[in-house]
Order: structure tokens, then sequence, then C-alpha cells
């Protein structure tokens, strides 16, 4: 599995997940949202086998920690950058650090 997290610009004003699941579906995917909370909510494309935790604050997304599944994940993390792109945000590859770090 692979990890993305997407984050707004310094200067992106704030977008609700609606604009985010607009822009995944925008290339004719199947997005899907399942809220756990007003807080938080799960969206996914199962055709691409792509998942985010997305963590909304005031209405509007803070971030999305996107989960890509897939063997070859080119499509989705294609379609993560593209989105990212047009909404103004950065996308940024989550890289697990070793638990045996001394300061």
């Amino acid at each position: 599995m692979i990890e993305r997290l997407a984050l707004p610009a310094w200067s992106t004003p704030p977008r609700p997940l609606d604009d985010w699941t607009g822009r995944l579906a925008a290339t004719g995917q199947k997005v899907t949202v399942d809220r756990e909370s007003p807080g938080s909510a799960w969206v996914e494309v199962a055709a691409l086998r792509l998942r985010g935790y997305a963590v909304i604050e005031g209405g509007h997304v803070a971030a999305i920690n996107f989960e890509l599944h897939d063997l070859d994940p080119t499509a989705a993390r294609d379609l993560i950058e593209a989105a990212a792109r047009d909404l103004g945000w950065e996308v940024h590859d989550e890289e697990d650090e070793p638990d045996d770090i001394e300061d």
C-alpha cells in the first residue's frame, strides 16, 4: 500500500468535501463517501482501489490521507494529483519513519 497526503497550499481557499468528490468523479470514476462523523469521512474510488480519510474542520477539508492499494497505483496517483492541482492543493508522499530514531 502507498499513502499520499493531500494538504491545501498556503493560499488555497477552504474547500468542502464536495469539491474533492466532484474532481475525483470528473474522469467518470464512481466516488463513494462514508461519513464517520462531522469531522471525518472516507472517500473511495473502488475501481482504482483508492480510498482517502478526509479530516473536516469547520465544514471544510483540512487534509486527506489517501491509501493506494492497487499493484499498479499509477491511475490512482494520477487522479489524486490532477484533482489536487485543480483545487490548489499539494500532495506529499507519506513515509514510514523507523521506530528506533534516537534524538
